[in-house]
């Protein structure tokens, strides 16, 4: 007897039949696979915009606390991309006490006049003439300073002339609007004098009067496709990824401002600032806006 087997059609239809459910198969799971990558960067996009913005309205919530009107306390820059963000740590604020100002390699900074000039006008003699209430040889002001300066890592022992610790300090001309870091790391004996740690030549002149502060300033700028945060005058560290576009507007009086403040605009003056930050992750692109008020324009 002779043995049946498949005919050359059935094996083709067979064949045919497999393929087909074999290509249904493989259709559906990498639809499935595309629907689970896009869904993952859609959730990578969100996060990351949501993390970029959660940071930036707590800092700009804190903006301006204990500065003065006259002070910068925030700034946008380049056309909307660089959000500058500045509050003073300590209520003591220094004053350059050298009448002829200072400006080129000057490390030693005045910061407290013994013998005032008697021509000297009521505002300098105010904010330079020496106080030493314990006595010490030190204006009282340059002692506050050295303990903060001493006490970052709860050595209350720092004595006169100890550089170990070191802080950044912001210089301010409110008469001319310039300013910049520097390292404070010590005092002279002369009681009146802050030592200027970083040797660099100093890239502005300052005049009488000028501002020394203990500053936190957190700048925000977009380099590459990172959105970056630099602190106190340092080099920017990656904060974001992923991020294609980075704009701040400021609203303030009836205006919106991609450059903050304009001459003759006040911080405090501020209606909000609005941030929108873009972040593409393959095929996914999304934008995400947020306004948030500095709550200290109420306060002054």
């Amino acid at each position: 007897m002779r043995k049946k087997g498949f005919t050359l059609v059935e094996i083709l239809v067979a064949l045919g039949i497999a393929g087909l459910l074999l290509g249904i198969v493989l259709s559906t799971t990498l639809g499935h696979r595309r629907l689970y990558v896009l869904d993952q960067n859609r959730t990578a996009v969100n996060q990351n915009l949501r993390a970029a913005l959660d940071i930036l309205v707590a800092d700009l919530r804190q903006a301006g606390e204990r500065l003065p009107l006259d002070f910068p306390a925030v700034e946008v820059r380049n056309n909307g991309t660089e959000l500058i963000l500045r509050r003073n740590l300590f209520d003591v604020v220094l004053n350059l006490c050298d009448r002829n100002g200072i400006s080129g390699n000057q490390d030693n900074i005045p910061v407290a006049d013994r013998n005032p000039p008697r021509n000297a006008p009521t505002e300098y003699i105010e904010a330079c003439g020496f106080r030493d209430q314990n006595n010490n040889g030190f204006d009282d002001r340059i002692d506050a300073w050295r303990n903060y300066r001493c006490g970052l890592d709860g050595n209350a022992t720092c004595e006169t002339g100890n550089r170990r610790e070191v802080v950044r300090v912001y210089i301010y001309d409110p008469n001319t609007g310039r300013g910049e870091w520097f390292d404070y790391d010590g005092e002279d004996n002369s009681g009146v004098h802050i030592h200027k740690g970083n040797r660099e030549r100093w890239q502005n002149s300052y005049g009488p009067l000028s501002r020394l502060y203990l500053l936190e300033e957190r700048r925000y700028y977009l380099s590459g496709n990172v959105l970056m945060l630099a602190e106190n005058g340092g080099s920017g560290k990656g904060l974001v990824g992923d991020v294609v576009s980075f704009q701040v507007k400021a609203r303030a009086g009836n205006s919106t401002y991609t450059t903050f403040p304009p001459a003759g605009v006040r911080w405090n003056s501020l209606e909000y600032v609005e941030v929108t930050v873009k972040s593409r992750l393959g095929n996914v692109e999304r934008a995400l806006s947020t306004r948030a008020v500095p709550r200290n324009v109420f306060s002054h």
